[in-house]
């Protein structure tokens, strides 16, 4: 029976419950967590909840502000259990008390939980028009990961990180290739269960075309392992080497040349050992400003003392410079610099996506007085050049590399920008996820960072601070990986691809564009006379 102020309390807890564990499998589902089958089923009790056409329960299905209220409390818990993380972030990073950390993450919690209030509105319109449930789905999840705005990208689609024959239809459309998946899964599912407590005949041409689409990602994807492993054989290939030397977030502020002295020490170690063409470090490996129009680190008195002037060895390190201004100031840059074996500096790369609250703070240009608030916070500049930089290499042959500082890996639009400039042989990423601490984000950046390798069909390099450190293969898979704060060294013989342009390098991420048009039509096309 519908449910009223009158109705027992279970009956009118019940589609809390059922969002509540819905939105619990939603993020376990999510990349971190490991859980990669409950991506396939999490969100399908909410669908029950909040689908107009479903009747059964005992309770009625929400419209206008119930509707919002209960969409939202099911994309609240999503978010908040996925980022549970940020909270230690903002604590640690920002500066503020926990309490304004509290909020703050809320804030975004609540935010980003609005963009499952909009998958799911567009879904229950689409199907209260008549539209099966799967199509309904996978349109509108993917027009919302097209157009929602993101502070982190993160597609439902890296879910499927853990099953890498699933993730090669990345090529063809990026991650939403495999939030497509999942959705189309659920969806399948809600329809066949749906009929079942109907006792309506069992629909077929949806849930038939999802097991199809779930073949032919089977069998695409092992035929991209396979030739991508065979690309792999061909190519020329160099030792590459990553140093993770896990200084703590404030230690390596406090004792900066203790960083250095680490870097330069497991360098040796790994060069008496390995012999590698290319040894990477991760983001502020070195927290000393380089002086302006420096050369060669052997020109650069703390760096002769410190070492780094004749490792003998090319690196990558991420650090700081001050760029000159035309008004005779400067800016500070996050920049990684290239570095031959003699200390010649061969080529630099500044961050271009900063890190708010870190690295700058939002309005903190129109009211400097913020920056009181937030003492730890920087003001450094973007960079607006993804150009690659240039490794000559013991071979004889040059070697481009892409190189993304940070989160840069899991903006997708960046990479592919920066792909299409420079054709590069390799990515690599330089960064520091020391402040996340002890939690899931580590991991899930990795999960997600992967994507880039599979979109691009390059190999992956990433140097972190304290983990994890990883060296990706073109098919996303993982060949050497770290630990998270441990000290440690990685190093593989890796394949210098270039010359490749996928279809996702090619046109983007035609899928949110296709599901966006999609489900503008079913939700706001005229009724249809039969329902599925």
């Amino acid at each position: 029976m519908p449910s009223s102020p009158r109705a027992p309390l279970l009956v009118r807890l019940r589609p809390w419950v059922l969002l509540t564990v819905s939105a619990v499998m939603t993020f376990l589902g999510f990349a971190g967590f490991g859980l990669w089958p409950l991506a396939f089923v999490g969100i399908v009790p909410a669908l029950f909840v909040l689908d107009p056409r479903a009747s059964r329960g005992g309770f009625e299905r929400p419209s206008g502000r119930g509707f919002f209220l209960r969409a939202w409390w099911f994309g609240y818990l999503a978010e908040l259990g996925g980022f549970y993380w940020l909270v230690n972030t903002l604590t640690e990073f920002s500066g503020f008390p926990v309490v304004v950390c509290l909020l703050i993450a809320s804030i975004f919690y609540l935010f980003q939980g609005l963009q499952f209030v909009v998958i799911l509105w567009l879904w229950a319109r689409a199907r209260s028009r008549g539209f099966a449930s799967t199509p309904a789905l996978v349109a509108a999840y993917l027009a919302s990961e097209a157009a929602f705005p993101m502070l982190f990208e993160h597609y439902y689609g890296a879910s499927l990180h853990p099953v890498p024959v699933l993730m090669q239809v990345a090529d063809l459309g990026g991650p939403m290739m495999c939030t497509a998946l999942t959705m189309g899964s659920a969806g399948a599912l809600y329809e066949l269960v749906s009929a079942r407590l109907d006792g309506r005949p069992w629909p077929r041409l949806w849930p038939a075309l999802a097991f199809g689409y779930l073949l032919f990602a089977l069998g695409y994807g092992a035929y991209r392992l396979h030739s991508e492993e065979v690309r792999a054989d061909a190519a020329p290939h160099l030792t590459i080497g990553v140093v993770q030397a896990n200084m703590g977030l404030f230690e390596k502020w406090q004792d900066p040349q203790l960083g250095v002295v680490r870097h330069v020490a497991a360098t040796r170690a790994l060069t008496a050992a390995e012999d590698p063409d290319l040894v990477v470090w991760p983001e502020s490996a070195v927290t000393f400003f380089l002086p302006n129009g420096l050369r060669s680190l052997s020109q650069w008195p703390l760096g002769r003392r410190l070492g780094i002037d004749r490792l003998g060895v090319p690196i990558v390190f991420g650090g700081l410079r001050q760029v000159a201004t035309e008004g005779g100031g400067h800016e500070d840059r996050n920049t990684a610099v290239l570095a031959g074996g003699d200390g010649a500096i061969l080529g630099t790369y500044d961050k271009a996506y900063l890190l708010a609250f870190g690295e700058y703070l939002p309005f903190g240009d129109t009211f400097p007085q913020l920056y009181d608030l937030s003492p730890m916070s920087g003001r450094f500049r973007p960079g607006n050049d993804p150009s690659p930089v240039v490794l000559s290499a013991r071979d004889g042959h040059e070697y481009r590399m892409s190189v993304l500082v940070c989160y840069e890996d899991i903006v997708s639009s960046y990479v592919r920008r920066a792909v299409g400039v420079g054709d590069p042989h390799v990515l690599l990423n330089v960064t520091n996820d020391s402040w996340f601490g002890d939690t899931q984000e580590p991991w899930v950046h990795l999960s997600l960072a992967r994507f880039r390798a599979i979109e691009h069909r390059r190999s992956l390099i990433r140097a972190t601070n304290s983990g994890v450190s990883a060296i990706v293969d073109a098919t996303g898979q993982i060949v050497r990986q770290s630990a998270l704060f441990e000290q440690q060294t990685l190093s593989a013989s890796v394949p210098m691809l270039a010359g490749t342009t996928t279809l996702y390098g090619l046109v983007g991420p035609w899928p949110g564009l296709a599901g966006l048009l999609a489900i503008l039509a079913m939700a706001f096309a005229p009724r249809r006379r039969s329902p599925d």
